[in-house]
């Protein structure tokens, strides 16, 4: 068990030439099948080493985080900008205040989430597809729950009811995740027993395969950083980010082998059955965690 430990950290935690290495192999050949239009085994070995690059790379990303730390920290201290932003309320305020950050990290979360979700829409309708505009009520139903975190964390109660009252917040989150999995486990059942796919048009699939990929880091890399936060409002926040990346993955995945895969209807089926279940799945072990979770810190309080 150890000896496979290491095994296992050795691969998602290589040297840094050797993170350089596998991430211009990997999107390099991405952009190879892309840019070419190849398909068959060759694209296929393509977009497993991508995907290795890309878990390699969001493996790194805390060792890669903590050198920018440090030379922010050192531009921090010399650096002219910052000295102006300290000498505002707002500037001082985010640069020096952690939870305010994340509060306005919210915010922002919030009104990409709205964007995107107008995106999906006239898509949707430009090009009459049911996928889309399904996609597009899931993240607004997200861009709803982000929008009740932000109320919720405004109207904190403040004093000794602030815990309970976040945990009871997190537990409803939890609860409403795991509703809101209902029809996306329907949305994912009906896509592979019609074995239905989609392809974005233009150059409409790399936009969001840049953004999907941008969240998904994103949403991993805050949800590891906000986990020991005393808010388990803004926690889950993060934890919504996270749900809808993954489900941002799912419908990646759809594009590609539709627009990729030289129509091997097969191979769609099975892709997206694994990967659907893998995302519903997912779903329902975040909301179980956050409703056990939040009731047993709630006695705790």
């Amino acid at each position: 068990m150890n000896r496979l430990k290491a095994i296992f950290a050795r691969l998602l935690f290589p040297p840094g030439w050797a993170v350089t290495l596998v991430s211009l192999a990997g999107y390099g050949g991405l952009a190879w099948a892309f840019g070419m239009g190849q398909a068959g085994p060759l694209a296929y070995l393509a977009y497993l080493l991508s995907a290795y690059a890309l878990a390699v790379n969001i493996a790194a990303l805390p060792r890669i985080q903590a050198a920018l730390r440090k030379r922010a920290r050192y531009f921090k201290e010399h650096s002219r900008l910052f000295e102006v932003l300290h000498k505002t309320t707002f500037g001082a305020k985010y640069l020096d205040d952690r939870a305010f950050r994340a509060r306005i990290s919210l915010y922002q979360s919030m009104a990409v989430n709205f964007l995107y979700t107008v995106f999906r829409a006239v898509l949707g309708v430009r090009y009459a597809s049911t996928w889309f505009i399904s996609l597009a009520v899931y993240y607004l139903m997200l861009g709803a729950l982000r929008a009740y975190l932000a109320i919720r964390y405004r109207k904190r109660p403040g004093g000794a009811d602030t815990p309970a009252y976040e945990w009871r917040c997190y537990q409803t989150t939890g609860c409403l995740l795991l509703l809101l999995n209902i029809p996306m486990s329907g949305m994912v059942v009906l896509m592979v027993r019609t074995n239905s796919g989609f392809a974005y048009p233009g150059l409409v699939i790399y936009l969001s395969a840049m953004y999907t990929f941008y969240m998904t880091a994103h949403s991993v890399v805050n949800l590891h950083r906000f986990r020991k936060m005393d808010s388990p409002i803004l926690l889950a926040g993060k934890a919504v980010s996270f749900i809808s990346a993954a489900m941002s993955l799912l419908g990646l995945q759809t594009a590609m082998i539709s627009q990729f895969g030289e129509n091997d209807s097969g191979f769609r089926r099975q892709m997206n059955a694994i990967t659907g279940a893998g995302v519903c799945a997912l779903v329902i072990a975040a909301a179980v965690y956050m409703i056990v979770h939040s009731r047993r810190m709630t006695r705790k309080e």
